[in-house]
């Protein structure tokens, strides 16, 4: 499985006089994608899953949207609407979306709650 994290829109364009894309993958085999993008004070967070309808058995169609919205339905260390309602509380917006080979959310906040974000992720990942 790789993902992708990013502190700026995912169609971000870098100029001469701007810091150029950094790739790096984790330990735990999670591609980590940076595009720094310091016109506003705020961060998109964007995780990809390499799964999407493509990936569905024959006559189960549906079943990577549906896990899609599942994914907002909370863990055990962060319950029901704890997510969207931080996101929410510091002004951020956030979605997901699903295509034939992938799945994505993101969430746009303050950049200071790019740590909260993460720590959404990871445990939303591993639950």
């Amino acid at each position: 499985m790789t993902c992708a994290l990013s502190t700026a829109g995912l169609f971000a364009q870098t100029t001469a006089s701007s810091t150029p894309p950094t790739s790096f993958m984790l330990s735990n085999g999670l591609q980590v994608v940076v595009i720094p993008d310091h016109r506003t004070p705020v961060v998109t967070e964007m995780i990809w899953y390499k799964v999407g309808s493509s990936d569905e058995p024959a006559g189960k169609s549906g079943l990577a949207h549906f896990l899609e919205h599942l994914m907002f339905k909370g863990t055990c260390k962060h319950p029901l609407d704890e997510f969207i309602q931080t996101v929410a509380r510091v002004g951020g917006n956030q979605n997901a979306f699903t295509s034939v080979d992938y799945t994505a959310y993101f969430q746009r906040v303050p950049r200071e709650q790019l740590p909260t974000m993460l720590a959404f992720e990871a445990d939303r990942m591993t639950a």
